[in-house]
């Protein structure tokens, strides 16, 4: 948490001896926490906190524990302040705030709702209350991402790696002992830019400054590299001849300054043209044509904290900063940047649904506007802070920063596509027994390609689909039915478990079978388009199932003369039977009737006043199993 605060301050003032111990400790501890030296106003405080239990330096003691990443403190320490009448209403936002970095969302819930009846307009605690409502959402696909932490003993925190030719470089700090230059927030040393190679294995070398200009004797920070990598841009501490620069709130602010590798070494500094001593300007990400940059700033005009903004790349140099709005940018704090190949812009928010500290985002420009920002989740996201997410070459791996372990450190990932299975099951109908052997039919619906799997002796299948595949599904036995004939994963985002249950119906001999769906044009028995394409279906049926014989069979309504009616029925089974093999069906397995108006499904006879849908009934071709062949159970005609 603490080494990637955007702001970077350094600690300024002397002591002052005062005769009252207490005093002397409540008057230090403010000046160091006044000038962000966290560390030591924590020193102080301790020494005073037990004796005056006052709000003022629980609080403060609280906010300090806060900023240098000592949250189970935090937590104890704000549970205290809280109960005071006086204490600020940040009191109770900065304890729901801690509350959701350790997990416990129902808590922080409450202290949110307590904060939002003192102010009603905070929009950041209004995100963050339904964050904590809706956490369960961060943990819909765990399987999306793996991480593995990059283990660097020798540095306190590590953060920002990016890919950098055989290797990478990032931004670390290490511990200092006594009497050592240290930076007053953390203790620690200030930041520096390193890098590490991989040997022939993939095993990562031991990492090194980098040469030249770069390193100084203040912070350097979040870096980003053209494509050849030869030019950098970075963020440093603003500083004059070895001297922090300070503004009237005793802040060093950051500038973003670039640099280019001559001979193995980084030299021509050049500052970032809209850098500011009142404003800071950091976390640069340039896009891979170099024609875009990213980067983070509080400048004046913003909608709070850190924002978001754009330059573009002209012939007179970088355009003026462009703020990317109010869809990304909040009263909370945006940063981190990272543009990818595609488009894809990723940053780091403590705000919107985030779980508790920065987690890592995806918005894409569709030409008119930023899509409202997108959670990467669990577990690349975290309740503590997680940020500085960056893409390989390969789109599939990076790195990302997070402080879950209690300090900043880098993890590489792997992107995993969400998983999908197909479990099924088959069932008798009526008895509802598993029934073993039935075969299944999976083809993908864009190349045809034909998944075949045949269920156990439990009646159950499975089968894994692919992402972004529609796929039709279908039974070969006869008499199966399902609900289930169409499936996608088309525009599925997160892993999903997909089911289908088929029933399969004895057979029956001499059942008649409607076949739905046959029509005939007026005085006509030839078979239609419409007519066809539900017949196919009849034609796999007897392919998939070639022991069974059947009678096709025709019907009329009772409308016309009845000779008539039997002689047109006739013609038109006739003319079923003729498609059949015509498509491939022995002909000795076929066999067909016409029943003209002799078997109605209603009470619609002769003379019966009746309504078209009722005649339409009546109006039918039916196919029954007339036999079921022996000794050929084995047998599969494709």
């Amino acid at each position: 948490m603490k080494t990637k605060q955007f702001r970077l301050l350094i600690a300024g003032g002397t002591g002052v001896l005062l005769a009252a111990c207490t005093d002397f400790h409540e008057v230090q501890g403010n000046r160091s926490y006044d000038a962000l030296a966290y560390q030591e106003a924590i020193h102080h405080y301790e020494k005073i906190d037990e004796k005056t239990h006052k709000t003022s330096t629980e609080t403060r003691l609280a906010d300090s524990y806060f900023k240098t990443g000592n949250l189970d403190s935090a937590e104890t320490k704000y549970a205290h302040a809280v109960r005071h009448s006086d204490v600020p209403a940040s009191g109770y936002f900065n304890y729901a705030k801690t509350l959701m970095y350790n997990g416990k969302y129902q808590l922080a819930s409450e202290w949110f709702e307590k904060y939002l009846k003192m102010n009603q307009d905070d929009n950041v605690a209004q995100m963050l209350l339904s964050s904590c409502r809706s956490i369960k959402d961060r943990y819909i696909d765990t399987t999306l991402y793996t991480l593995t932490p990059i283990l660097e003993d020798q540095f306190t925190n590590t953060f920002s790696m990016v890919e950098y030719q055989n290797g990478a470089i990032f931004t670390a700090d290490k511990a200092v002992f006594p009497g050592k230059k240290a930076t007053a927030w953390t203790g620690n040393s200030y930041l520096d830019l390193y890098q590490m190679e991989k040997d022939s294995s993939g095993a990562w070398l031991q990492p090194h400054l980098l040469q030249g200009d770069i390193n100084s004797r203040f912070h350097e920070g979040p870096a980003t590299f053209s494509q050849d990598g030869n030019t950098v841009y970075f963020t440093r501490s603003n500083y004059y001849k070895r001297k922090m620069e300070l503004n009237d709130e005793n802040e060093n602010n950051l500038k973003i300054f670039k640099a280019t590798l001559i001979g193995g070494k980084w030299k021509n500094l050049e500052e970032f043209p809209y850098n500011s001593d009142d404003y800071d300007c950091g976390h640069p990400a340039l896009s891979a044509d170099g024609k875009e940059l990213y980067f983070v700033s509080d400048m004046p005009g913003g909608y709070g904290g850190t924002d978001l903004y754009q330059c573009v790349w002209t012939d007179q140099g970088w355009s003026q900063p462009q703020n990317l709005g109010p869809d990304l940018n909040t009263s909370g704090n945006e940063m981190f940047p990272f543009i990818n190949t595609d488009g894809a812009l990723y940053f780091s928010s403590d705000a919107h649904n985030s779980m508790g500290g920065l987690d890592v985002f995806i918005t894409y420009f569709d030409g008119e506007k930023w899509a409202n920002p997108e959670n990467l989740n669990y577990p690349l996201n975290s309740p503590d802070d997680d940020f500085a997410y960056s893409l390989n070459k390969d789109n599939h791996s990076g790195f990302v920063s997070s402080s879950r372990t209690k300090a900043d450190k880098v993890y590489t990932f792997e992107k995993h596509d969400p998983t999908f299975i197909l479990y099924g099951t088959a069932h008798e109908k009526g008895t509802n027994l598993p029934l073993e052997g039935v075969g299944v039919e999976l083809t993908d619906s864009k190349t045809n390609q034909v998944i075949t799997v045949v269920t156990d002796k439990d009646g159950k299948f499975q089968i894994r689909l692919a992402s972004e595949t529609p796929y039709h599904l279908y039974c070969t036995k006869f008499g199966c039915s399902s609900k289930t004939d169409e499936l996608s994963t088309i525009g599925l985002k997160y892993s999903r478990d997909f089911y289908a249950d088929f029933l399969v119906e004895p057979i029956v001999i001499d059942k008649p079978i409607v076949i739905e769906n046959i029509y005939y044009d007026y005085n006509k028995w030839n078979i239609r388009p419409d007519a066809a394409l539900e017949l196919d279906k009849l034609v796999r049926v007897l392919k998939d199932n070639p022991t069974i014989e059947i009678e096709l069979g025709s019907h009329t309504d009772s409308r016309g003369n009845d000779q008539y009616n039997y002689v047109l029925s006739d013609k038109r089974a006739y003319a079923v039977v003729q498609y059949l093999i015509a498509n491939g069906i022995d002909s000795s397995r076929l066999t067909y009737k016409g029943y003209g108006e002799k078997v109605l499904v209603n009470q619609c006879g002769n003379g019966v006043p009746c309504s078209e849908e009722e005649h339409q009934q009546n109006r039918r071709t039916e196919f029954k199993v007339t036999k079921v062949r022996q000794n050929s159970d084995l047998i599969r005609v494709n």
